[in-house]
This record gives C-alpha cells, sequence and structure tokens, in this order.
C-alpha cells in the first residue's frame, strides 16, 4: 500500500535532491512549480488508474481509485478496499470481508501513509533531467542516485505545465515490470472535515478489529 503513495507524493512535493548540480534547472522550476501550485489547494481530489503490466510475462492489469486530501486528512479508495483518515487514526474498510481494521498514524514513522509525510517523502534520493515536449505537456525523467536500494530504474512524469500538474507517472522495473499511473481528475473540492471520521453504525454487521 505504500507505493501507491508514491504517486502523490511525487505530485505535491517540490524536489530538492541532495545532487542538484547533476538535475536541470529547468527541471526544478517545472517541479517547483508543480508543488507551489499544489500547495495553494485547500482540498485535493484526485481519480485515477493504476496499470502494471510486463510484455514479457504477458501481465496486463488496471485498476481505478480515488483520493481526497484536505491538510492531514484523506479518504482513498483503491483495489478493494476504502482508507479514512482523520489525520491521527486510519480507518481500514475491507468491504468483502466486512471488516474494518483501525490503527494509529505514528508520527514518528517516516513512511507512515500519511499527506503530511507526503512532502518529503521524495525530497531527496533523485536527479532529474528534461525528456521530450509537445505543447504544454513536458516529460521529466527522475533518476534515483542509490541505484542498489531501488528495484526500478526511472521514474517519468507527464506534466501539463499549463495548469501546473502531474498528468502521469511511469516507474519502470529493473525485472522488466512497470508500474504507471494517469490522472483523469485533479482538482479542488469543498467537503466538511466530518467526511474523514469513521462512523460505525454505517457499518452494521462489520467486525471492528482495533490494531492501536
Amino acid at each position: 500500500m505504500k507505493n501507491i503513495f508514491l504517486l502523490f507524493a511525487l505530485f505535491l512535493v517540490g524536489f530538492n535532491s541532495i545532487a542538484q548540480t547533476l538535475s536541470d534547472p529547468v527541471a526544478k522550476s517545472i517541479l517547483d512549480d508543480v508543488s507551489t501550485a499544489t500547495d495553494a489547494l485547500e482540498v485535493i481530489h484526485i481519480d485515477f488508474e493504476f496499470t502494471l503490466s510486463n510484455t514479457t510475462e504477458n501481465i496486463s492489469e488496471s485498476s481505478s481509485g480515488t483520493l481526497t486530501i484536505k491538510n492531514n486528512q484523506y479518504l482513498l479508495s483503491f483495489m478493494g478496499l476504502r482508507q479514512i483518515s482523520d489525520g491521527e487514526t486510519i480507518w481500514t474498510i475491507l468491504e468483502e470481508d466486512e471488516e474494518v481494521q483501525i490503527s494509529d498514524i505514528d508520527p514518528e514513522d517516516d513512511e507512515a501513509l500519511s499527506p503530511s509525510n507526503l512532502l518529503k517523502m521524495y525530497e531527496k534520493g533523485f536527479t532529474y533531467q528534461l525528456g521530450e515536449k509537445s505543447g504544454n505537456l513536458q516529460i521529466i525523467d527522475l533518476l534515483p542516485e542509490n541505484t542498489d536500494e531501488v528495484d526500478y530504474t526511472k521514474i517519468e512524469l507527464l506534466i501539463d505545465t499549463k495548469v501546473k500538474q502531474v498528468k502521469n507517472l511511469k516507474q519502470f522495473g529493473e525485472n522488466g515490470t512497470d508500474s504507471e499511473y494517469t490522472i483523469h481528475t485533479f482538482s479542488p473540492l469543498i467537503i466538511q472535515d466530518s467526511a474523514f471520521t469513521f462512523n460505525e453504525a454505517d457499518y452494521s454487521g462489520f467486525d471492528i478489529i482495533d490494531l492501536r
């Protein structure tokens, strides 16, 4: 599940790589513009599609999902589960199993599934280079600095420089398995804080498992 948030980390952060001298300054400027534009939105709603493919193994799978973020709160629906978080607690709802798992967000866990951590998850560890451009669409390649610590060769971002949004992200795996996220909707939204609180009455008959 943590890998799902790679996508949103790359949507929402500025890319301040340690090896900035090796990175294209124009690419950095574009990524900083994306970060600034996104940070100006109080609430973000994303509709996306995830595709996993490996031509050698004849694998092609896809699944759609949604994510709504407000400050440290979020709603996620993806691959048969829903998550509700008020910034301190996460309720993971498994509809098919009629089960709800409750867990706390650990503020000391740098890899915790929290929108606040998205703002720092990928601040370092990449160099970035400009790729091809067509109209307002610019490709930027993120190249991992420590290749021994990751299982992919690069991450390719497709950015609409006019609206300052990431439209597509593709991660190229070392084993020939590629992961791709396509954004269908990336928009502001008006939503009340109450939407990020779990209501047990809505899940009558579900097993409630408290993992805190």
